[in-house]
């Protein structure tokens, strides 16, 4: 409850005699006079709230009902004048007041649910509006628009010969069925995650080489992905006869590609494969020292690793582990490819929105989801936080979960005041 410390009480004490201005003893109360309040004289008449009872006074008599309300009635009996009560029964806490209602934090008074008297009657951040409690108020607030920042994701495929193998639940290859669900992904994520594409293994008796970037990170890159892998058919896949699984060389080449080392947004890796790296391409590096590299970096790259076959889970865990991403996702036919990479794209899918303008204090950030009071709270675990170097807020645990279900629509980002702004 507010502290009241100044709040002048319109309630007077019981059984107070109440008289007109310039009283002369004449006028006197008469019956079951129980409290007095906003005495007020003119033309001869006294009206006075929160008496129950009858006052006669210059000729004239103010009736009050148990409700409150104040009627003055000249000698003939015909009313002149009616007065609204400006409050409530008296109350200092909740328990006081009939059910329904509440005890007004700064008047005193028992009030309906969302009423007041007085702005500090209100919770913080609304004002006292036709006796009703409504968000707004001199705050100053301002609103930010916001922009969702896009990560980037390269995806790193396997074209070892044996992506020719056979695919459970399927009449395609590891190579076409893989071919298929990278094109599901990169058209249902085009707009959520900037994609590049990466494609490795020896083909011209150079074993253990790493890969090579063959289409170029970008935003809404899905059509140029899908373009390059329409006319790749069996014939390019590697065959060499040399080591050809060159996965953790290929990662380590990525270490410090500037592509993936944008400060402004989250940075990713998606490998997928059929099977272990060569033993004979570990002689500088491997898969999980390489991932290591990749999340060691200033601007960190996170790897997620995912098997298309069966068996291969170990060095793929380690991958995961030191990428990152902690779980390798196996899959051994056409369902269960695509549900990894949709799980995959949904857990890289962002949380991070740029503010438009700087915010001249980062402590009068105040965020809420669907104009609900209170809001988020500045949290690293299941709230926000804010970064000042990107000028970004990035939500977290619950919250950044609550906005990829879809369960919340309207997000404000406000400064200055710690209420949502309408509208």
């Amino acid at each position: 409850m507010r502290t009241r410390t100044g709040r002048v009480s319109n309630w007077l004490l019981a059984g107070a005699m109440v008289a007109g201005c310039g009283d002369d003893g004449r006028g006197e109360t008469t019956a079951g006079v129980t409290a007095s309040t906003g005495i007020t004289g003119a033309s001869g008449a006294t009206n006075v709230t929160g008496v129950t009872g009858t006052t006669e006074t210059g000729g004239e008599t103010t009736e009050t009902g148990t409700d409150g309300t104040t009627t003055s009635v000249d000698p003939s009996g015909n009313p002149t004048a009616t007065t609204q009560p400006t409050g409530g029964t008296g109350c200092s806490e909740d328990a006081d007041c009939p059910e329904g209602q509440h005890c007004g934090d700064w008047s005193g008074e028992c009030l309906p649910a969302g009423g007041c008297l007085f702005d500090e009657d209100c919770e913080g951040g609304q004002t006292c509006t036709d006796g009703m409690c409504e968000i707004g108020g001199e705050c100053g607030a301002q609103e930010f628009e916001l922009t969702k920042v896009v990560p980037n994701v390269m995806i790193v495929l396997d074209r070892s010969g044996s992506m020719e193998g056979d695919v459970q639940d399927s009449d395609k290859n590891r190579w076409e069925v893989a071919k298929d669900a990278i094109n599901k992904l990169v058209t249902t994520f085009n707009e959520e995650i900037r994609f590049g594409l990466v494609t490795y293994s020896a083909c011209v008796g150079n074993g253990c080489s790493a890969g090579t970037i063959v289409v170029p990170l970008a935003e809404f890159n899905g059509g140029a992905i899908q373009q390059f892998l329409s006319d790749k058919g069996n014939g390019y896949l590697c065959d060499s006869g040399d080591p050809e699984t060159s996965t953790g060389n290929t990662l380590k080449a990525l270490v410090g590609e500037p592509q993936v080392q944008d400060p402004t947004r989250a940075n990713a890796v998606l490998l997928i494969t059929d099977g272990d790296e060569s033993g004979d391409c570990q002689g500088t590096t491997n898969g999980p020292a390489a991932a290591a590299d990749l999340f060691a970096q200033a601007i960190s790259v996170r790897t997620y690793a995912v098997g298309f076959a069966d068996g291969i889970l170990g060095s793929l865990a380690e991958i995961a582990t030191n990428g990152g991403t902690m779980t390798p996702y196996n899959a051994n036919n056409p369902a269960s490819l695509e549900a990894a990479l949709d799980a995959i794209a949904g857990a890289v899918v962002s949380c991070t929105f740029e503010l438009d303008t700087v915010p001249d204090d980062p402590n009068e950030i105040y965020v809420f989801f669907e104009d609900m009071v209170p809001g988020v709270p500045n949290d690293p675990n299941n709230g926000w936080t804010y970064d000042p170097n990107t000028n970004t807020v990035t939500f977290h645990g619950t919250a950044c979960e609550a906005l990829k279900a879809g369960q919340v629509v309207d997000v404000d980002v406000v400064f200055g005041c710690d209420v949502p702004i309408p509208g």
